[in-house]
Parts: C-alpha cells; sequence; structure tokens
C-alpha cells in the first residue's frame, strides 16, 4: 500500500474545503451574533458616520447559555458492559474505570464542553483522542518511558478542522478523511521541519506559486495532519460446519491453511481490511514518516446542531443550523428597534422656550435658564409691544414634545418573542404572574418544554460523548497492552490501582488477572442528575445513615467510620473537611498491615467513644423532651383550669341575675308594705354586696391555691391530678357562691 501523494492531499484539501465553505460561512455569522454584532460593517459604518445610533443589545446570550448550562449541570458517565469474546463484568468493569481515569486525566469535561457550545453557537463542534508517553522527558529511561497512554483533547475553533464532506453521521463514525490544519509562522516551519526537502530545493516564492496561497502565503505556511482510512485489501470470511461436537468454525481465506473444500463452508463472505494513517503535509511534501494509528476508527469526534438537506436550486444539499440562525433575522430587527428609540429620544429638542430677540430683561432671562435644572414659582414677564405692529408679544411658552415610544417597545417585544420562537424557548412567567401560581409545577413545565425544543441538539451531544467511548475502548487494548500497573476511577471518584497484563500477579483468588485485549464490549452513556441536586440528595442520605444507632450495630464500626468519611465529604468543606474525613477514616498505606492494625483499633476505640457521646446525647434528648412534655402538660391544666373559673363566673352572675328578678318580683307583689319592703331592700343591698365581695375573695383564693398545687406538683408525669383538683375546688366555689342567695330567699 503506497503512501498518499501530496498533490492529491492538496486537491482533496481544496475539494473538501470548498463543500464546507457555505457551512462555514454561516457559522462565523452565527458567531458575530452570539457576539453582539448583528450588523453588517457597511450598515454599521453609514450609521456611525451620520451620528446615528448603532446599538447591540445582547438578546441571545440567556437563551444560548441555557442550553448549555443545562448539559454542564447534567454530566455524562460512559457505560460499558461484556458482550462476547470472552468479555465478562470484571473486563467491563476495568474499561469503565479506565475510561472515567482517561476522562479526569484530560480534563474532558471542557472537550465536552467546548464540543457542545460550537454545536449550539455556530452548528458544529469536534473533539479528538490523542496517544502520549507517559513520561515526556527522561532523565532515567525506564521500562515505563516507552509506554502511551490516552487523552481527549478539545477543539476551541472548528474551522481548523475539515471533515470528510460524504459523511453522513453527525458523530463522524462513518469518516473515511479528516484534515486538522495551523497556520505557522515561517521561522517556526523551519526550525521544526529542518529536513524538509522544499526548504532546500525551492525558495519560498517558489513553494507559494506551487502550492498555492491557501497553504503558503509570504510569512505564513500551512501544516496540516491528514488522517485517512486507506483501504488495504478484500479478505474471505468462512463459516465452517461443526465437526462432532464441536461448534462452527470461522476462518479467513488467507490464514496459510489449505483452503476448505466447498462441502465443509457453510457461508462465507468478503470483508474488507483498512488502515487508518495519519500525515503530516505542507501541501507540497509528507513532513514525517506517516503513523500508522492502531485502531480501526479516525480519532476524531463531531457532534453538529440540526442538520438539514435543502435544495435551492441544483440538488439538495447538506446545511448544519445553529440553534441561532433562525434567530439572527428577528435579532436584527430587536437591534434595529432599540436604535430607532435611542434615536427618538436623542431628538427630544434641549431648548424648550422661544423668545424675541430683547424680550426678556438679564434678570428674567437668568431665572428661566435655571427653571431648566431648579423649580421656580414665578417668572415675571413685562409685556413688550411689537415694533412693526404695535401688538403686545405673547411670552415665551415652553416647547412640549411626547416622543412616539409605544409602537417601539410593541415592535421590540415582538422581535423578542420571534428570538424565542426561533430558539425553541418558552417565555417566563413575569414576577406578577408568578405570585398568582399556586405551585412550581407550571414553572418546571414551562422549563422542560423549553428543554424538549432544543433536545435534538442535546442527542447529537449524547451521540458524540458515546462515540468518544467507543474509540477509547477500541483502543485500550493497543496502548495498555504491557504488564504494568494504571490507575482507573471508580464511580464515587476514589482511584484505585491494577495490575494488567500479568499472569504472574497475585490475585485473591475471586478474581482474574486482568488482560486488556479480551472480550467485546458495548458502550453507552448514563446522564446523572445536576452535580448540585446530586450532592444535596446524597448528602441528605448520608445524614440519615449516619444518624441511625442500628445501622452501626449492623455495618460495625470500621465501616461506619468509613460511612462517616463519605459524609462529611459530601458536605463539599474543602480541604478542612478532606482532613476531618481523613482523621474519622484513615486510609492505610499498602503493604503495612501493623500500620493498619494499629488504625484499625484506634478506630474501634473512637467509634465507642463516639457510641458512648450518642448514648449520653440520646439521654439528654430523652431528659428535654419530658420536661418539655411536662411543662406542656402543666400549662394544658392551667389553660383548662382557667376556662373552667371563668365559665363559673358565668354561672354566678347568671344565677345573680335570675335572684334578682325574683326579688323584683317579690317587691311587686309587697307593694302594700312600704316600710317592710324598704328594709327587705337595704338587707337585700348588704347581703349582696358582702356575697359578691365574698365570691371574688374565694375565686381568688382557690386560684392561687391550685396554682400553688401545680407548682408543687409540675415534676408528675401526669397533670390530670391537678386538672381533676382544680375542678373539685371549682365546684366547692360555685357551692359556696350558692349559700348567700339560698339564706336570703328563707329570710
Amino acid at each position: 500500500m503506497a503512501d498518499a501523494d501530496p498533490k492529491d492531499i492538496r486537491e482533496l484539501f481544496t475539494l473538501d474545503q470548498a463543500e464546507w465553505d457555505d457551512i462555514r460561512t454561516e457559522g462565523r455569522k452565527d458567531m458575530r451574533y452570539v457576539a453582539g454584532d448583528p450588523w453588517e460593517s457597511a450598515d454599521r459604518k453609514a450609521r456611525k458616520d451620520a451620528g446615528r445610533p448603532c446599538l447591540s443589545l445582547d438578546e441571545l446570550g440567556q437563551y444560548v447559555n441555557q442550553c448549555i448550562n443545562d448539559v454542564r449541570q447534567n454530566k455524562r458517565g460512559i457505560k460499558v458492559s461484556p458482550v462476547g469474546r470472552g468479555a465478562t463484568d470484571d473486563t467491563a468493569a476495568f474499561r469503565q474505570g479506565k475510561i472515567r481515569d482517561i476522562e479526569y486525566r484530560s480534563n474532558a469535561q471542557q472537550a465536552y464542553t467546548c464540543m457542545f457550545e460550537n454545536a449550539i453557537q455556530r452548528g458544529y463542534g469536534f473533539l479528538r483522542i490523542k496517544a502520549q508517553y507517559v513520561q515526556e522527558s527522561v532523565s532515567e529511561p525506564t521500562a515505563a518511558s516507552l509506554d502511551q497512554e490516552l487523552r481527549i483533547e478539545p477543539i476551541v475553533n472548528p474551522d481548523m478542522v475539515t471533515p470528510d464532506p460524504f459523511a453522513l453521521r453527525s458523530d463522524f463514525s462513518d469518516g473515511k478523511r479528516l484534515f486538522y490544519h495551523e497556520s505557522w509562522s515561517k521561522e517556526d516551519f523551519e526550525r521544526k521541519f529542518r529536513k524538509a526537502q522544499t526548504i532546500d530545493s525551492m525558495s519560498w516564492a517558489g513553494m507559494m506559486q506551487t502550492a498555492g496561497e491557501t497553504w503558503v502565503q509570504r510569512d505564513r505556511i500551512l501544516i496540516a495532519e491528514y488522517w485517512v482510512k486507506e483501504f488495504v485489501k478484500a479478505r474471505t470470511l468462512y463459516l465452517l460446519k461443526p465437526v462432532g461436537n464441536m461448534p462452527p468454525v470461522a476462518m479467513f481465506a488467507d490464514t496459510g491453511t489449505p483452503k476448505p473444500s466447498s462441502d465443509a463452508i457453510l457461508k462465507d463472505r468478503s470483508v474488507d481490511e483498512y488502515q487508518v494513517k495519519q500525515y503530516f503535509t505542507n501541501g507540497l511534501e509528507i513532513l514525517q514518516e506517516p503513523v500508522k494509528w492502531p485502531g480501526a476508527s479516525i480519532p476524531w469526534v463531531s457532534c453538529y446542531g440540526k442538520v438539514l438537506y435543502v435544495d435551492k436550486g441544483g440538488g439538495s444539499k447538506r446545511e448544519i443550523l445553529s440553534l441561532i440562525r433562525l434567530a439572527r433575522d428577528p435579532y436584527m430587527l430587536y437591534c434595529w428597534g432599540w436604535s430607532t428609540e435611542a434615536e427618538i429620544v436623542g431628538g427630544i429638542p434641549k431648548f424648550p422656550y422661544f423668545d424675541y430677540e430683547g424680550q426678556l430683561a438679564p434678570d428674567q432671562l437668568l431665572n428661566l435658564q435655571k427653571s431648566l435644572h431648579e423649580p421656580i414659582a414665578v417668572i415675571h414677564v413685562k409685556p413688550v409691544l411689537d415694533a412693526a405692529g404695535g401688538q403686545v408679544l405673547p411670552h415665551p411658552q415652553r416647547q412640549t414634545w411626547d416622543p412616539a415610544l409605544n409602537g417601539v417597545e410593541q415592535f421590540k417585544e415582538s422581535a423578542r418573542r420571534a428570538i424565542q420562537a426561533a430558539m425553541a424557548i418558552s417565555p417566563l412567567p413575569s414576577q406578577a404572574q408568578r405570585h398568582n401560581e399556586k405551585s412550581g409545577v407550571a414553572l418546571r413545565q414551562i422549563e422542560e418544554s423549553g428543554q424538549k425544543g432544543t433536545f435534538h441538539f442535546v442527542d447529537h451531544y449524547d451521540d458524540a460523548i458515546t462515540r468518544t467511548g467507543q474509540i477509547l475502548d477500541e483502543l485500550i487494548p493497543h496502548y495498555y497492552d504491557t504488564a504494568r500497573d494504571t490507575s482507573i476511577r471508580k464511580p464515587d471518584d476514589s482511584v484505585s490501582m491494577v495490575r494488567i497484563n500479568d499472569p504472574n500477579a497475585p490475585q485473591d483468588g475471586k478474581t482474574k488477572p486482568i488482560e486488556t485485549n479480551v472480550g467485546d464490549h458495548d458502550v453507552t452513556i448514563s446522564v446523572g442528575p445536576a452535580m448540585a441536586s446530586e450532592r444535596e440528595a446524597s448528602s441528605a442520605f448520608a445524614d440519615v445513615i449516619v444518624s441511625s444507632p442500628e445501622i452501626a450495630q449492623v455495618v460495625g464500626p470500621q465501616k461506619m467510620a468509613k460511612l462517616i468519611g463519605l459524609s462529611i465529604k459530601l458536605k463539599g468543606l474543602g480541604p478542612i473537611g478532606d482532613e476531618m474525613a481523613e482523621v474519622i477514616d484513615p486510609q492505610p498505606k499498602e503493604g503495612d498491615p501493623q500500620q493498619a492494625q494499629q488504625q484499625l483499633q484506634q478506630m474501634q476505640q473512637q467509634m465507642e467513644q463516639m457510641q458512648q457521646a450518642l448514648q449520653k446525647a440520646g439521654q439528654l434528648i430523652q431528659t428535654k423532651q419530658a420536661e418539655h412534655e411536662s411543662r406542656e402538660k402543666i400549662s394544658a391544666a392551667d389553660f383548662a383550669s382557667r376556662e373552667r373559673i371563668a365559665a363559673l363566673e358565668i354561672a354566678s352572675k347568671d344565677r345573680n341575675a335570675a335572684l334578682d328578678r325574683e326579688v323584683k318580683l317579690a317587691v311587686a307583689e309587697l307593694s302594700d308594705k312600704g316600710q317592710q319592703t324598704q328594709l327587705f331592700l337595704e338587707e337585700r343591698a348588704r347581703l349582696g354586696a358582702r356575697e359578691d365581695e365574698a365570691s371574688a375573695q374565694a375565686l381568688e383564693h382557690r386560684h392561687e391555691a391550685e396554682m400553688a398545687r401545680m407548682g408543687h406538683e409540675q415534676s408528675l408525669e401526669d397533670g390530670e391530678q391537678g386538672q381533676a383538683y382544680a375542678l373539685e375546688q371549682g365546684q366547692q366555689t360555685a357551692d359556696l357562691t350558692s349559700e348567700p342567695v339560698e339564706l336570703e330567699t328563707e329570710t
């Protein structure tokens, strides 16, 4: 298989650039709008030259950030599951942990977010997967100096990538070629590629003439990585009939064995074999030896926006829409409305008075000028005659002008609604509308409808991350192929070291040695809740577990200490919290059993102390609860007693009123006995006063006695005795208040 020719590479680059030219032109225009510059350069210059406003207010940023930040909050996790060819849960767990470790070391979230931001803002974004040496700078060479590890890198400027224009998948899984080009200075090129033949064979001007201005300019040169999936050969695959109890066997025809007979072949098909290569070129020559990439896929991932095929005459052509593509025109109208409103407001006269020359005296003119800045009660104006007609001239009148801004405001609001409709954003209700809502269900539905309107972008983003996991799973057997220790990262973000590809590694008898080249696996992704929500929920659940004595008895002191340490870490207290967790749950060093035993004993002692403190705290809480319940019972009894006393007072007053009615009736019947009646009334008044005074004193005395008795019995568990006592004394009081009435009746 011959290497690629530089001339062919130049032609392919020109072809691919032309296919992507329209998409990139629209993408650059989208970025101008995102940056708050919707005006064309000619329109902006004309307005500025004429002194007219040319405003650009940000209305797109909030909607773009809403979509991007929702993806930032909901992290994606790559999941690996076994499929076949000897794959097990252990091999899948290793690959998933290794991919998670690669993501952490690469700061892959930055690459993911950068790719998605570009897809939202301009319609397309990319990331790449690279291999680098574990030790880049080697002072003392070791076996590990030749080991390589995988990294995920962001592509900040996607216009530096020219993918295969005929690849249809949004994640570039079907791509056959790709260019990644950078512009280098002449000095950097000559310093990096000293052995380049073009430097010695032709001048810089000759390079410009041969390669063209696309590749070589006056002081710049284009250096491109050319990735290609080259066809190697077609191989014939046989499926042979089973022999005896053996299952059917698959084999290639070119394995060196004799060709099986036609009777022994169940099925056969042709399989195309490909080789991925990486070339470095300046358009004139291959600058380095081509690199054979070990994987079967080009290690680049794309994320596109909304993909449409539109026929504008001449056949269907692909268009990749960003989130703001259809919002550009209404945003232009929105900024034009603001500029028009500013122009109208700027046209308000700054000299609101007109007068005839010589009409105002100097002091009158001064007061008129002061009235523009401070209140003036009266401005006296002397009548002035018109020199021509002898008529009295009118005094200066203030020129009022009310600019017509209501129509402009409605125009701007219509433009804003058009922006929201184009970006599938549901407008949030106003503050007044929020007060009228009965719950937060309506707001959640509004938020969910906005997420559904942009879900096609998120779906392509999920496909891109899934594709990233597939490429990493494909490359792990090639780059982690030696016997060595490597790190994996667990779901709780803890790190552990495992031994791979070493059949002599000590095992615990439960797991087999990890062989990285064994098994086929399937890669998917999982979407978790927002980081803040997940941490809050985990922290609340950990608090429930840690505070449960039953859990401590079941798991034991060692695991309980670990649970407490994890609970502290979930609080997000920073370095101090990590130190507290380390004190409670110290991690022993590997290979130091004595230190681990000592730490275990210390943890057991600490757990015993914590349990004792917990028991004391529980007893104290029970005591406080008992005191609180006793106070509540006494208060309830006191309240019931007061109600009973009040009821007795009301009953006493009612009986006195009835007695007064009986006395008045008796007086009416004995009206013929005036003197006796007068004596009777005087006696009745005397007895009534004595009765009221005695009743009031008795009530006050009994209430004080009852409160003193309750204060004495405050420590009793049951307050019903005090209530019964109050009721008994209240009944005696009622009986006491009724005795004078009976005596009076007898009299």
